[in-house]
């Protein structure tokens, strides 16, 4: 009642002059009108973030196998759609040879909209790095201060008459420093509005945004973004020129530095190894004092030297010292004025702070070479959690930062994607398809039409489901009554039993109910399930006795070519796979052999 209320007002209000009114902004009292600083905490600078964690083996043993991690694989061009109308311009994710909204002609993505920009990115900018190297120095600094960013140097081409920039194009691409970058915003954090700029003469500098640069007369851009190295006041960038990236706690303007939320840890990690290096390069106090009590101080000195000296010819020497006991002042007595490392308990201490640093980066033990934490499924589970860390950092680029080169490239009909760098990639389709396959089997049993889906990703098997139309049910029904009625007797559809073979006919073998008059829909036996119409040869049980779940592993499943019928699977020893079957079968022990799953599966089964 109160929306079909609020409705009639609306209807009601259309024609009428109204007056508007917004909801406030939120104030930001702690901005300034100008460049804005990183939060940093007390005493930690951004340099000194750098150089603890260059420092540091482990956190930088960390950053570098995200780093690695992400950009293993490469990059790639992927098309936005599979065809387009060359006419509505009406994109589609299937195969079709013509646009079904206007009949027109379809096309492929244009591969022209990529050759520039795929030439830029596989050159060296002006500090001879391609563009793998800068996504990996990029990846380091949002790991150490959360804050990246990108330069996108870029060829202005301006009407000497209008002054107009009639358009421009990406000439390189740089890294620049975090801890010289700096964003300029107003009082409420947004950026641009408090200085403005020529895209010429970046010298000339107003607060007015109607002012005009007196060297050009070209109209001035706010600026957003400011580089303070050097001398001077500054490189300064406008919109679209400068790209910033944040990954663990984006903002309204910069990051959080995690490095600095493990400030105490990392700095720990950095004192343990000193201590280890001074005492294994003397430069620390001595482990213990012995102290000798005796009235004849010069016996004991000169004791001393003759151990000394004897100990230098021959390190086993056991030398013997005397001490005079007969006045009361002789003693001997070891004073330690230093605990074992044992006693210090290093291991533990640096373990533990080893395990929090990777857990808050998602990077487990078994990628740093550490496998004491458990057996294989402890480290398959650590490899899940590692990959999962991994595509997290590969999704910034492709959610945020790809998108905008793309879009600076003017490009508009693909998409720039890393690679997936999972190890178990080639084993997961498989076992993907596999499953995707064995829905199906189970959807045609329920008595469901099965199509398979011409998509964008062929890695990828889908299929689309449709219920059978209830006429074309009826119809069937209606038919088996009449041949019964006419004193036939209909014969069953051939079943499978054992390991006998059932019947070639698709016809048969995708009817999944039997149709009687007098006792309703009688569901087939599963045995009948099969893949005819799918491009893969129909499947066949072994038994009864070894018949398995639905979703255990296909090693228990043969085919229908080349079996005899009637053969049983203990005392036939054929093979009976096809080529197709045998290579993927090898394609899948060779995967599990490289990646160290050949036992565990062997002995599963």
């Amino acid at each position: 009642m109160a929306d079909r209320e609020r409705m009639e007002r609306l209807f009601s209000a259309i024609g009428v002059d109204m007056e508007r009114h917004t909801t406030p902004m939120p104030t930001m009292p702690l901005f300034q009108s100008g460049i804005q600083e990183p939060p940093l905490l007390q005493g930690i600078t951004i340099p000194a973030l750098y150089a603890a964690t260059f420092e540091c083996v482990v956190l930088r043993s960390i950053l570098n196998h995200l780093a690695v991690e992400a950009f293993r694989k490469g990059y790639g061009w992927k098309p936005k759609f599979v065809v387009k109308c060359k006419d509505c311009d009406t994109e589609y994710h299937q195969e079709v040879d013509t646009c079904t909204a206007c009949g027109g002609e379809v096309r492929k993505a244009d591969k022209g909209q990529i050759e520039y920009a795929q030439a830029l990115l596989e050159s060296k900018n002006g500090m001879m790095q391609n563009f793998l190297e800068i996504m990996k120095e990029v990846e380091m600094d949002l790991n150490i201060v959360d804050d990246a960013y990108i330069i996108l140097t870029k060829e202005y081409f301006v009407d000497p008459d209008t002054k107009k920039v009639m358009f421009y194009r990406v000439k390189e691409i740089t890294r620049a420093d975090p801890i010289f970058m700096r964003m300029l915003a107003d009082k409420r954090g947004v950026r641009g509005g408090s200085q403005y700029t020529s895209l010429v003469d970046r010298t000339f500098r107003t607060s007015d945004p109607k002012d005009k640069c007196p060297t050009t007369g070209m109209p001035v851009v706010p600026i957003h973004y400011m580089n303070l190295a050097g001398v001077g006041k500054g490189q300064v960038y406008t919109e679209g020129e400068v790209i910033h990236l944040s990954k663990w706690s984006p903002g309204k303007l910069y990051g959080r530095s995690p490095v600095a939320t493990m400030w105490r840890q990392v700095n720990t990690l950095i004192a343990m190894d000193n201590y280890v290096y001074s005492a294994y390069q003397k430069k620390r106090m001595p482990r213990g004092v012995m102290v000798i009590k005796s009235s004849n101080m010069e016996t004991v000195e000169r004791t001393a030297r003759n151990i000394q000296e004897h100990l230098e010819r021959d390190p086993s020497y056991i030398p013997t010292i005397g001490v005079e006991t007969e006045s009361g002042r002789g003693g001997l007595e070891y004073v330690r004025m230093m605990d074992t490392l044992e006693e210090l308990q290093y291991i533990p201490i640096k373990d533990d702070i080893r395990q929090r640093i990777a857990a808050f980066f998602g990077v487990s033990n078994v990628f740093m070479n550490d496998v004491s934490g458990g057996g294989l499924n402890n480290e398959g589970m650590q490899i899940v959690v590692s990959n999962r860390a991994v595509a997290y950092a590969q999704s910034i680029y492709n959610r945020i930062l790809f998108p905008q080169i793309v879009e600076a490239f003017e490009i508009t009909e693909w998409e720039l994607i890393l690679n997936p760098h999972e190890e178990e990639d080639e084993i997961m389709q498989l076992r993907r398809d596999e499953m995707a396959i064995r829905n199906m089997i189970q959807m045609k049993q329920a008595g469901y039409d099965a199509t398979l889906r011409d998509g964008i990703d062929d890695k990828i098997l889908h299929f689309d489901f449709k219920q059978p139309d209830p006429q074309e049910v009826a119809a069937a029904q209606a038919a088996q009554q009449q041949a019964q009625q006419g004193g036939g007797q209909q014969a069953p559809p051939p079943v499978q039993k054992g390991d006998e073979l059932i019947d070639d006919d698709p016809a048969l073998m995708f009817k999944r109910t039997n149709f009687d008059a007098s006792r309703g829909s009688i569901p087939l036996a599963e045995s009948i399930a099969s893949t005819a119409g799918t491009g893969l040869p129909p499947l066949r049980t072994t038994s009864k006795n070894t018949r398995v779940s639905g979703g255990s592993s296909p090693d228990m499943v043969r085919r229908v070519e080349g079996a005899p019928t009637g053969a049983s699977v203990k005392t036939d020893k054929r093979e009976h796979k096809t080529p197709q079957e045998k290579a993927i079968d090898h394609q899948i022990k060779e995967t599990e052999k490289r990646k160290g799953l050949g036992n565990s599966r062997g002995n599963s089964q």
